[in-house]
């Protein structure tokens, strides 16, 4: 759902980047801010180059040049989208999270406190589970397993790995210590109620449990290992309240982070090959829980990385996984790698074989995942007509699920290549199967229906087909914008990482400070260029030109959106302007290239020397400006000459003097 601007705004008051950020690093006041090591796992360093601004709520690393406000970092650091953000946030500051006024207050209340309950119950079991692993003696056969399995003491702690003991209510009879009702906890799906009505036993007995913590910390369900023979190998928690396994990656809690800074995702089956891998040392990994990959985990993952390596197992299951997964992750928008393990019969048993060299290495190495599924459905082709075509309708939900059409052109080169077929014939082969299909209990569509689905293929596929290298897609901001944000619907983020020094600065420093950006705007009143002089004062209202006129001569685009849009923010209010810095980081490609002349960059440059000299920064305002507008009448006059020179109607008087009053302007601002 959509928040309104006010519960967000509740939200961003209450919330403090200090207080989320200490958790992960340490912060020392410096100056107007903090100082600290940088936080994020791909940025090791010795000494301290990560800047805090509590006034402003953002952050800057002058090392790896990471910025953002306190989403950007809980999207970076934990993996939460933008509303997950929020309602974490909201959540630890104890601020009620609206609904719609639609008459089902009341139900959604309802339906939130036994969420929270559940919730509550859940990190309850979850300690429970710890604390019996813990007691365990050395020689306990769970204890021999943990070692057989090779498992730290530091992993099983960063994962809350515990034991279900082997009696029928030991975990029952805890929660009803606790309070909690037992039908809670059967609907928890922590316990069961036993047939005759007599009582409950407990869901989990006699297995290794993983918890499946959320981004935020909270345990949303379990998984349960068995350690000696028997079956089910793996016991899942049923679907509840806060849990559905087709919307969760095991493991996220802990590598979210890795996931971002890498910049790919291994993705694998099980809790024990995310934990072996992790533990030893490649922890950008997620795993799917013994289940195939849904469209919510493809989206899931988009969230941190386009880039996926799957891992499956060597047999004719793992061969069908690659299959189903390919459509999935191609529909998002992502590039799946395929990685099939044929010298071990998991991840888990690779690399404690091999090691870990051994597996980075084959995942560098790892191929297109569509070029893993081709290779397997050609392994008997002889190019063979019907082997052609059979091969064209296997391929057609692929194409078919491919968002991105300069993929789909280049696969559909390389599969003109292994077939032996050319364009002409791959195209209307797709055409022609994509129009028709196989399914012949299909209801046939009416004569002007098949003429606009044909029509609708061809434009698609032969676009996709003809323009191989494809051009540049559309920019998403991969997090929701609230409706009144001021920037609107962007579909691409504001680029400045090409804009000119003299204009780039001029930003910086407007964004520097409230007083900064009241100067420009009351202070900046147009008046006539005569009155323009150059005295080394500060100047004055009657010293230069308005703010809409000195925004009209900056020359990039970028930069000039920006101040437009600030000024629309003051208009409003000045409370509203002190968190439009905050809300800028998000919207523009380079937010390091913000903070250079900052008071994060002040600070970090010279933490001791931080008062504010207001005439010296109007000073330093004045002078950009009179630079801009150098350079604007430097592009103008260039222009006229040009113009002039060129003009076949014949010598113009008034263009003439239009340009030697243009020189006299320019030859003012040069003294």
């Amino acid at each position: 759902m959509r928040y309104p601007p006010e519960f967000i705004d509740k939200v961003q008051e209450a919330a403090s980047l200090l207080d989320i950020i200490s958790q992960y690093t340490q912060l020392k006041p410096s100056g107007a801010g903090f100082m600290g090591r940088c936080p994020f796992p791909d940025h090791q360093e010795k000494t301290a180059s990560f800047s805090m601004s509590e006034a402003k709520q953002v952050y800057h690393c002058f090392g790896c040049k990471k910025s953002g406000n306190i989403f950007t970092f809980l999207r970076d650091y934990n993996g939460m989208n933008f509303p997950e953000a929020l309602e974490y946030l909201a959540d630890r500051h104890g601020i009620v999270i609206p609904v719609a006024n639609d008459g089902k207050q009341d139900q959604y209340a309802q339906s939130q406190d036994v969420k929270k309950q559940v919730l509550k119950m859940n990190k309850i079991a979850s300690d429970f589970f710890k604390e019996t692993l813990k007691r365990s003696s050395l020689d306990s056969p769970i204890k021999q397993y943990i070692s057989k399995r090779k498992l730290t003491p530091e992993t099983i702690e960063e994962f809350h790995i515990g034991y279900s003991s082997s009696e029928w209510d030991r975990l029952s009879l805890h929660l009803q210590k606790n309070n909690f009702s037992m039908p809670l906890a059967d609907e928890a799906k922590l316990v069961k109620a036993r047939k005759e009505g007599q009582g409950y036993f407990d869901l989990f007995r006699d297995r290794l449990m993983f918890p499946i913590i959320s981004p935020s910390g909270e345990v949303l369900a379990f998984g349960g290992r068995i350690h000696d023979q028997g079956e089910p190998k793996y016991l899942n928690s049923p679907e509840t309240v806060v849990f559905s396994k087709s919307k969760v990656l095991y493991g996220l809690a802990q590598t979210a982070k890795y996931i971002r800074s890498e910049d790919c995702v291994i993705i694998v089956e099980g809790y024990m090959d995310l934990v072996s891998l992790y533990q030893a040392g490649l922890k950008n990994v997620a795993a799917s829980m013994g289940t195939a990959l849904t469209a919510e985990h493809a989206k899931l993952i988009k969230r941190m990385t386009n880039n996926v390596v799957v891992l499956f197992d060597g047999d004719e299951a793992g061969q069908m996984a690659a299959e189903r997964s390919l459509s999935i992750l191609l529909s998002q928008g992502l590039y799946p790698r395929g990685l099939v393990l044929v010298d071990a019969k998991d991840p888990d048993e690779y690399v404690n074989k091999f090691g870990l060299a051994a597996m980075n290495e084959k995942i560098q190495k790892s191929s297109d995942l569509f070029n893993v599924v081709l290779q397997s459905w050609m392994i008997d082709y002889r190019g063979e007509a019907s082997q052609k075509v059979k091969l064209v309708d296997r391929l057609k939900p692929i194409f078919d699920s491919i968002s991105d059409n300069r993929l789909k052109g280049l696969y559909a080169e390389d599969l003109m290549m292994r077939m032996n077929v050319t364009k002409d014939w791959l195209r209307s082969a797709l055409q022609a199967s994509q129009a028709g299909g196989n399914n012949a209990n299909r209801q046939a569509p009416s004569e002007a229906q098949r003429g606009q689905n044909v029509q609708n293929l061809q434009s698609q596929n032969s676009t996709a087909i003809d323009t191989a290298q494809g051009e540049n897609s559309t920019l998403h901001i991969g997090r929701e914008v609230d409706p009144n944000d001021p920037f609107g619907p962007l579909t691409e983020k504001i680029k400045i990482s090409d804009a000119n020094q003299v204009e780039l600065m001029l930003l910086q420093m407007g964004l520097k400070s409230r007083a900064n950006f009241e100067w420009l705007l009351e202070y900046s009143e147009t008046i006539t260029k005569e009155e323009f002089n150059d005295n080394n004062e500060v100047p004055t209202h009657s010293q230069i030109f308005g703010f809409k006129q000195i925004i009209s001569q900056i020359n990039h685009l970028g930069v000039r959106k920006i101040f437009e849009i600030g000024e629309q923010v003051y208009r409003q209010g000045v409370n509203k302007f002190d968190k439009f810095f905050t809300l800028l980081i998000d919207k523009i490609d380079k937010p390091e290239m913000l903070f250079q002349n900052s008071n994060l960059g002040a600070a970090a440059a010279s933490p001791h020397n931080q008062e504010f000299d207001v005439e010296k920064e109007q000073k330093y305002l004045f002078d950009l400006i009179k630079k801009i507008q150098q350079n604007f009448i430097k592009a103008q006059s260039k222009k006229m000459a040009s113009d002039i020179k060129s003009d076949k109607q014949g010598f113009d008087v008034d263009k003439l003097k239009e340009f030697v009053e243009l020189q006299k302007s320019r030859l003012s601002l040069k003294k």
